[in-house]
């Protein structure tokens, strides 16, 4: 079990969706908005947990002497399909909140998004990711932001894996291929390129956290081999301090300035923070399944919540900045934008239809072993 993980990648995801909502919740929720200007972090954290993931994956194909094409495929899987079926809602969007407006209107208006403009090969380069090295002026999300402008982590994401695909090719140097590129990538923090031309050495640090992590934990450098007598009271402090600070920092809009001032980069700071965070909570592993499948109602739907937040990270990252749209669109009718209620149910009917996108679009391409998380949340 990985629920720690499970977990983290449910904060990172909902981290992002608040990070773009910012603006719409500075008269409901002052204290959130202010928390959320720092919601972007959250994509460092997916990136150090895809380092732990996807190393683990790969350490677990050397041992059962699978394929690197058995790899690649596994992972091509975890990503395309869902990308794909997120394009296909994404552009249905702007018809079907236009045909619900002229429900009440009585007249439909043919909506013009950018998207329409785009020319075949243009469309290519984004179904296949590869419009994340058009960029000539370092802006990134601005090469996907006619669809969808999260799209461009995903580029970086697949090259990580194709990175670590290359590397399981051959199997015999496989460690010191990973490590050369960390070495490589690590320079780059103190001698950045000029402009970042989409490829993943330059976010490949935050990777490396998550492998540095991942190796860490598999060769027992764990709370419980150093204090095995206390390891759960002292993960859970270690936990509650740490998480206490990030969200103090953020609050009083301190963090960034922090975290270059102790790692050079806020990136790569905010990973090298909350893989530590994350190595603390380790112990924390069985806590969590007995309290998510315990008697005490609040601590059961709240750990539940957490689980399936984390289970449907994935579609609530591609879809939230579109779908809240559409939610908001009905919130409105019942609940004024000032009003505190207004941002509370345009989340949570965001993430229900995200969840409704996971079941349908998401959950049939994961493995079995992605799918044990189920066997918590629903029992």
């Amino acid at each position: 079990m990985h629920l720690v993980i499970d977990i983290a990648r449910g904060i990172a995801a909902l981290s992002v969706f608040l990070f773009h909502i910012q603006g719409a919740l500075e008269k409901s929720i002052p204290f959130l908005a202010r928390l959320a200007k720092h919601g972007s972090l959250g994509v460092p954290l997916f990136f150090v947990i895809s380092g732990y993931v996807i190393i683990a994956s790969a350490e677990s194909a050397l041992r059962q002497s699978k394929s690197a094409g058995y790899f690649l495929k596994r992972r091509f899987f975890r990503i395309f399909p869902p990308f794909w079926c997120s394009i296909l809602l994404i552009i249905s969007l702007p018809y079907l909140m236009e045909a619900i407006s002229a429900i009440k209107t009585g007249y439909y208006v043919n909506p013009d998004p950018s998207f329409v403009y785009l020319s075949l090969s243009e469309w290519l380069k984004i179904v296949t990711l590869t419009k994340i090295f058009m960029s000539f002026n370092g802006d990134l999300q601005r090469e996907f932001s006619d669809v969808n402008s999260v799209y461009w982590t995903l580029a970086i994401e697949f090259q990580f894996y194709l990175c670590v695909y290359a590397a399981l090719l051959f199997r015999k140097y496989f460690h010191l291929i990973l490590i050369v590129v960390s070495l490589l990538s690590l320079l780059l923090l103190f001698v950045p390129m000029p402009v970042n031309k989409g490829l993943f050495l330059y976010f490949w640090p935050m990777f490396t956290v998550g492998i540095l992590m991942y190796y860490a934990i598999n060769n027992g450098f764990t709370l419980e081999k150093l204090i095995p007598e206390k390891s759960r009271q002292v993960a859970c402090l270690l936990v509650m301090c740490g998480t206490f600070l990030v969200f103090y920092w953020a609050y009083q809009n301190q963090l960034t300035n922090i975290l270059v001032s102790l790692f050079y980069t806020s990136n790569f700071g905010y990973a090298v923070c909350s893989a530590l965070i994350i190595w603390a909570a380790m112990p924390l592993e069985t806590t969590i399944f007995r309290l998510a499948n315990g008697d005490q109602v609040i601590l059961r739907f709240f750990f539940r919540a957490l689980l399936s937040l984390g289970m449907i990270s994935y579609s609530l990252y591609l879809l939230h900045g579109k779908l809240i749209n559409l939610v908001g669109m009905f919130v409105r009718q019942v609940v004024s934008v000032e009003n505190f209620i207004n941002p509370i149910l345009s989340i949570s009917g965001t993430i229900l239809l995200c969840a409704f996108f996971y079941k349908y679009c998401e959950r049939p391409f994961m493995s079995s072993e992605q799918k044990k998380i189920f066997k918590v949340i629903n029992r």
